[in-house]
């Protein structure tokens, strides 16, 4: 059995771990455009704050493939997937040849249509290369500009001002973290990294990249930035945009697959074209919480989705339990915060709990439906995190400990004994 992997992170790593394990004499390729060892992409902005070492970024020891007899074909770009002949066409004309492949290509920085946006100077921040790119930039770096206020782009701008940067992070909406936090809870984050030292512009986009002509034109000096959507300017020698991802689909979307916002796949983790799977953020599952199929990039579910994929590629026929897609945790200075499901509901339906300190930077934020947690938000307290993500797994019938869940000593206890 030849089995194919398009990937060399999570997920991808993850399925050719467990088909070895079920399978001792299959063959095993992995194909990844990078050539880099399996790293963590979640810790590059540590790499690019020079908290991290590369080394440090290995999930995998560089032995790993080898002592597995899993062969690698890294610095290989799939270009297309021939389904009728089972067959992966690379970069350089080479076919491979599949009886089992699986598409675990993960996602790249979308960059937005901004004029100038291709210049140099510009990065995203999704691989290993960008986090060296930016890094060797940095010694002739003195301001920097990170457009988007998501998790990657606060994760960079705080890296980037622990270089001694100085950090304006731009975002067109008029509160950071705009797809995972409330108001509430991104008002007392943004505050607290303005404390450190890193500046925002809320509520306006770029309209431009200012390159150095254009700036000698408009001040009579060399330089180089960004134009506001107002008309402002900002000088800066260095840009990153973290304004979101977009799956890399690009190989399989001429095979006739089913392809929404990623590749949808069932409950195998199979595609609709047979013998081909999908995991990590490239593929389409179900939350465990609003029922509702979509995207779920985060790391917990991609290595999930992997191990389920390369156990129904090996023959055993396992499901995927359908995770919490919305799992977002962070701590810039010494705030922690974590917001999971559904945190900004719309509709009469859900009934929302708060508990409110903004001066002692405490915010807790429990969102019900029909008396069962859907969604939570919680600052500067996380310590119950794991109980409410475990009632919401469970789907829990709260309303006899609802008057609870707010409370300091709100524990495993009493979810044990609504439980027992």
């Amino acid at each position: 059995m030849r089995h194919v992997i398009i990937g060399n992170s999570a997920a991808g790593v993850k399925a050719a771990e467990t088909i070895r394990a079920l399978d001792p004499d299959a063959a095993i390729t992995v194909i990844s455009e990078e050539t880099a060892p399996a790293y963590s992409r979640c810790l590059l902005p540590n790499y690019l704050a020079g908290t991290r070492k590369e080394g440090d970024l290995l999930f995998r020891s560089r032995t790993f493939f080898a002592r597995k007899r899993i062969d690698t074909m890294l610095g290989f770009r799939a270009v297309r997937v021939l389904p009728e002949t089972k067959v992966v066409e690379l970069s350089d004309g080479r076919k491979v040849l599949y009886d089992k492949l699986l598409v675990a290509t993960g996602s790249s920085t979308a960059f937005p249509p901004i004029p100038g946006l291709e210049g140099v100077g510009v990065f995203g921040l999704r691989t290993l290369a960008d986090a060296r790119a930016i890094s060797a930039s940095l010694p002739a770096v003195r301001r920097a500009v990170v457009i988007g206020a998501g998790f990657v782009g606060l994760e960079t701008a705080y890296a980037l001002y622990h270089r001694g940067i100085e950090v304006t992070v731009v975002e067109r909406l008029p509160q950071v973290l705009p797809q995972q936090f409330d108001a509430r809870a991104a008002a007392i984050l943004q505050r607290d990294m303005q404390a450190e030292g890193i500046r925002f512009i809320l509520g306006r986009g770029i309209r431009e990249m200012a390159g150095p002509s254009l700036w000698q034109r408009a001040f009579g000096r060399q330089g180089k930035g960004v134009i506001l959507e107002d008309g402002d300017h900002l000088k800066a020698e260095l840009v990153v945009v973290a304004t979101g991802t977009r799956p890399n689909v690009v190989m399989v979307k001429d095979t006739g697959m089913e392809i929404d916002k990623g590749i949808v796949v069932d409950r195998y983790m199979q595609t609709s074209i047979p013998d081909i799977y999908a995991a990590g953020d490239v593929a389409e599952t179900v939350d465990a919480v609003t029922g509702e199929r979509g995207l779920s990039p985060i790391w917990p579910n991609a290595v999930s989705q992997g191990k389920v994929a390369g156990y129904n590629m090996a023959g055993v026929r396992r499901e995927y339990s359908p995770l919490i897609g919305m799992q977002n945790a962070v701590e810039f200075r010494a705030i922690p915060a974590i917001a999971v499901g559904i945190t900004q509901p719309a509709g009469d339906q859900y009934e929302v709990l708060t508990a409110y300190r903004p001066e002692r930077n405490l915010y807790k934020k429990l969102v019900l439906k029909d008396n069962v947690l859907v969604g939570m938000i919680l600052v500067g307290d996380i310590a119950r995190a794991g109980v409410y993500a475990a009632m919401m797994k469970k789907r829990v019938d709260v309303a006899s400990i609802k008057h609870k869940l707010l409370r300091s000593d709100f524990d495993y206890a009493d979810l044990l004994y609504r439980t027992a």
